[in-house]
């Protein structure tokens, strides 16, 4: 039987965090793995590098941004 199970490790010891249904005195093998930090909590940034990538096209993106920048919206001040 494989059953995945999750436990705590604390003070030298690994307590079970949800029952096992397994006789008294059944010896185990045990194979651990511990949870990997996840890129959002070491880096944010690093983690959202390049979500946009796919969604913008960037040449025109940037073609627009000059052209709207030539605009002018203000009224002139005289003074």
């Amino acid at each position: 039987m494989v059953k995945q199970v999750k436990v705590r490790y604390r003070r030298g010891v690994l307590e079970l965090l949800e029952p096992l249904e397994i006789e008294e005195g059944a010896e185990l093998t045990v194979m651990l793995s511990t949870p990997e930090a996840t890129p959002t909590a070491a880096n944010p940034t690093a983690a959202t590098a390049g979500a946009w990538a796919s969604l913008l096209d960037y040449e025109v993106f940037e073609q627009e941004l000059y052209a709207n920048r030539l605009l002018q919206t203000r009224t002139e001040v005289e003074l």
